[in-house]
């Protein structure tokens, strides 16, 4: 009994942690698109996740220099860092500039079901029926949201759902190819490396690609508010809140608490970014949910 007991606890424990950290990411998609047009996408993702990969140094400098990684691992790990700090947030911004932050954390939360796709086309993962079913219903179920015109300029819309939806998959190669890094070496130490590794590549292209770094002078209080809000909860809260997560529960379980992130995004950018919430758009999202939960499912048999 106190075994059983100790086991729900745990579960509990673990999908709170999952849950706020996929709700936080959700908020992300709600900042990133109120300070975007003020602050370019290559100076924004530089900027946020140096300074999260900072504030992480700082707090875990006595775990991370303990760490020795092995110099066969620093290659593949840096690509790691691409795809999850370069690129990720890079399209993720891009996208921002034209599509919304709830059709944004909807495509986002796509991300367990195109690791699924991933993991088969690199024969690490078996796809099984339930797998596959939730696949297809996630494609109908996106693609109904995003059939559903959100402004005239409809063809720029679905143009940052593009860019969102090459973030994603960066996203998914990280989850995809990260797990054998993350169990040799531990979420933190593998986390701030590979931040270390996209910062400077988003130092490069920020200072090739990006506004003058004057411009940051010029953005008002509330803008200074969402980068912060960037940064501390989307960023090293909702990093530390997803590592805790793994540590009790299994991925598996943890992706479930992905339908957070559309929902977040959902609801706070109705009140900040005056956003319509829509049926197609609430369809989206209990599709996804669905396809998330169908993928994970597992017979008692």
């Amino acid at each position: 009994m106190n075994k059983d007991k100790t086991i729900l606890k745990t579960l509990l424990l673990g999908s709170f942690f999952a849950s706020l950290s996929a709700m936080l990411g959700g908020s992300t998609f709600v900042f990133t698109r109120y300070v975007v047009d003020s602050i370019d996408p290559f100076t924004l993702s530089f900027l946020r996740y140096g300074l999260t990969g900072l504030i992480l140094f700082l707090l875990s400098i006595s775990i991370y220099i303990k760490k020795k990684f092995a110099k066969a691992d620093l290659i593949p790990m840096s690509f790691l860092g691409l795809a999850m700090i370069t690129l990720f947030p890079n399209f993720m911004a891009l996208g921002l500039e034209h599509t919304t932050a709830a059709r944004a954390g909807l495509l986002y939360a796509t991300m367990p079901l195109c690791t699924i796709i991933i993991a088969f086309f690199f024969n690490i993962e078996k796809i099984t029926v339930n797998k596959s079913l939730a696949v297809l219903l996630a494609i109908l179920g996106v693609s109904f949201c995003m059939s559903e015109r959100v402004d005239d300029n409809f063809t720029s819309t679905l143009k940052g759902d593009f860019l969102m939806m090459i973030g994603v998959l960066s996203a998914s190669c990280f989850t995809v190819f990260s797990g054998k890094y993350l169990k040799k070496y531990g979420n933190i130490p593998v986390m701030i490396y590979v931040i270390l590794i996209g910062t400077i590549l988003n130092f490069v292209i920020s200072m090739i690609f990006g506004d003058s770094i004057t411009n940051l002078l010029e953005i008002n209080k509330f803008e200074v508010a969402s980068l912060l809000m960037l940064i501390i909860p989307g960023g090293v809260l909702m990093m530390y809140c997803w590592g805790k997560a793994l540590q009790l529960i299994s991925p598996t379980q943890a992706a479930i608490s992905l339908g957070f992130n559309p929902l977040s995004a959902i609801f706070l950018g109705s009140i900040i970014l005056n956003e319509e919430i829509t049926f197609k758009l609430v369809i989206g999202f209990i599709s996804i949910v669905m396809a998330i939960t169908l993928a994970n499912w597992r017979s008692k048999n």
